[in-house]
């Protein structure tokens, strides 16, 4: 016995974007979720920045490739070792989540442990456009 197609909700999208964000190697799975120009855009948390802005200091990536490129650099640059997904907020045309990620840093034998949000804008159940802030003085490198 067959069982019906579910069509996947938006926050179980957000659930699976935080998964291929802490694992490079699976970001093909998301990809049926992407739109042809889908951007991302990560930044530092910054409390004097509106929502819509976007942070001078942001990083950006753009398409399918980009989000393998974001992946990779939480990974090699971030050294981002692990992550959470923590809360998910469903409004309208956008989907707020938040997390944890722990970063590898040097010197230290404990993991040290910030806050990661995303807006991640959906036109139906496709992604277009992906803003991330952590919450971290960090500088980013382009």
């Amino acid at each position: 016995m067959e069982l019906p197609h579910r069509e996947i909700e938006r926050p179980e999208i957000a659930e699976l974007f935080y998964f291929v964000l802490m694992n490079p190697n699976h970001v093909e799975q998301l990809f049926p979720f992407l739109a042809p120009r889908v951007e991302w855009i990560l930044s530092a948390a910054n409390p004097q920045t509106l929502g819509d802005e976007v942070p001078p200091n942001s990083i950006k990536f753009s398409r399918k490739a980009g989000l393998r490129e974001l992946a990779l650099y939480f990974r090699d640059s971030l050294k981002v070792i692990s992550g959470d997904l923590t809360g998910c907020i469903p409004h309208h045309h956008l989907v707020f989540s938040f997390g944890r990620v722990r970063l590898q840093t040097p010197g230290m034998d404990q993991p040290a442990e910030t806050n990661l949000a995303a807006r991640i804008t959906f036109q139906g159940s496709i992604i277009t456009k992906v803003q991330i802030r952590i919450s971290w003085p960090l500088v980013f490198e382009s």
